[in-house]
C-alpha cells in the first residue's frame, strides 16, 4: 500500500522504496502511541502521507537551490509504454512537480487512488473544505498547464 502510493505520487520506484523505508521506521518508532489497534492501517497511511509531503517539500526546495534537473519518471515493473506515451507521462510528472506538496498529494489520492474527499481529509488530518480547496487548486493549475501541452489535455498516449 505504501510503496504503491509513493510510486504513484513520486513517479519513481526508487524514491518510493526510500519513502517506504522511512515510513516503516516512523511507524516502528511511533506505534506505541497508537491507542486503537484497529486503526493501524490508517496510522500507517497517515505516516506515509506525512513522509510524502515532507519529501515533496524537500524536492521542491532542492530544485530551487540547484541547477540540476530533477530525477524524472522511473518506469519499471514491466510498464511497456511507447516513446510518445513515456514522454507525455514525464511531462505530467513535471507538471505535478510544480504543485505544492499538499495539493499534489490530494490530487493523486483523489484522481489516481480514487479516494473520497472524506477519506482524504481523514487520512491527511484536514477538513473536508481544505481538501476540496486543495483539489480545486491542483486541478485548475494542472488544467492550465495542460492547455500549454495539447497532447496532455487530449489524453493521447499513456498507453491509451
Amino acid at each position: 500500500m505504501v510503496l504503491k502510493l509513493a510510486k504513484r505520487t513520486l513517479g519513481s520506484a526508487t524514491e518510493a522504496e526510500d519513502i517506504g523505508q522511512e515510513v516503516f521506521c516512523r511507524v516502528y518508532r511511533k506505534v506505541g502511541t497508537l491507542r486503537e489497534p484497529d486503526s493501524f492501517r490508517n496510522f500507517v497511511y497517515t505516516c506515509a502521507l506525512r513522509a510524502l509531503q515532507n519529501e515533496l517539500h524537500r524536492k521542491k526546495m532542492r530544485s530551487w537551490l540547484s541547477f540540476e534537473r530533477p530525477e524524472l519518471l522511473d518506469l519499471q515493473e514491466g510498464e511497456a509504454l511507447d516513446v510518445e506515451s513515456r514522454d507525455l507521462l514525464r511531462k505530467l510528472y513535471v507538471s505535478l512537480d510544480r504543485l505544492a506538496p499538499r495539493d499534489r498529494i490530494v490530487f493523486v489520492l483523489r484522481r489516481v487512488e480514487a479516494m473520497t474527499i472524506e477519506e482524504i481529509a481523514h487520512a491527511m488530518e484536514l477538513s473536508d473544505s481544505t481538501v476540496k480547496r486543495s483539489l480545486a487548486r491542483a486541478s485548475h493549475r494542472l488544467s492550465r498547464w495542460m492547455d500549454d501541452e495539447p497532447r496532455l489535455a487530449a489524453g493521447e498516449g499513456c498507453g491509451r
